[in-house]
């Protein structure tokens, strides 16, 4: 054999082996490829489920939030039922005293409701606080302790005076004649039994 052709062979052998190679590396590259691409179609199926674990999450949140929204409902429906009974219910004197305080018609049962469920309480109530501590002191004490407590206060205290029928017409000008008159009333004319009637309203004026 020639050189010329020992060359030639060999060049052919050469074209042939890098053709192969370029073979291999293409196989390869696809293989890498379709192996990139199992991985996204995973990373897809993954997200589909985490998807659906939150959908199912928010269908329990709602589930859960409409049951606690008729769970409250249903609380306040019992509540305002009893509060309309135990007004019903109520003796004159002490449905009497609680419209007063809440500047309600005694007859208006139904506004009377309304306004012991949502009304402030503290503040309706705050008359009949003011003539138990008065009731526990004593004489000379009770007419300081009334004059400490203002104007306003003083007149509330003589309107429920008069819901008691122990107080008529209008309060005396100025706070010191006021409160002395108010503590004349408290330790001369209110009653035991007074202060179980005011016992009375504040039950029926609690908001549960």
């Amino acid at each position: 054999m020639t050189d010329t052709a020992w060359m030639a062979d060999e060049t052919t052998n050469a074209d042939e082996s890098v053709e192969d190679v370029e073979t291999d590396m293409t196989d390869t590259e696809d293989n890498v490829e379709e192996a990139v691409a199992e991985p996204e179609h995973l990373d897809d199926e993954a997200l589909d489920l985490g998807a659906s674990d939150e959908d199912a999450d928010s269908g329990k949140s709602k589930a859960r939030t409409q049951a606690q929204s008729k769970g409250r409902d249903k609380t306040l429906i019992r509540r305002t039922v009893r509060k309309m009974l135990d007004v019903q219910g109520a003796e004159d004197d002490v449905r009497h005293v609680a419209a007063s305080l809440l500047s309600k018609d005694e007859a208006d049962v139904e506004g009377l409701v309304v306004t012991i469920l949502t009304g402030d309480s503290r503040k309706t109530n705050q008359p009949m606080s003011d003539l138990e501590d008065l009731m526990e002191a004593d004489a000379i004490e009770m007419s300081a302790n009334a004059t400490a407590l203002g104007k306003d206060r003083l007149k509330a205290l003589w309107s429920l005076l008069g819901d008691l029928g122990k107080a008529e017409g209008s309060l005396p000008a100025g706070i010191a004649p006021a409160a002395i008159q108010i503590a004349k009333i408290i330790s001369k004319d209110v009653s035991d039994d007074d202060m179980l009637t005011l016992t009375a309203v504040a039950d029926l004026m609690k908001k549960a």
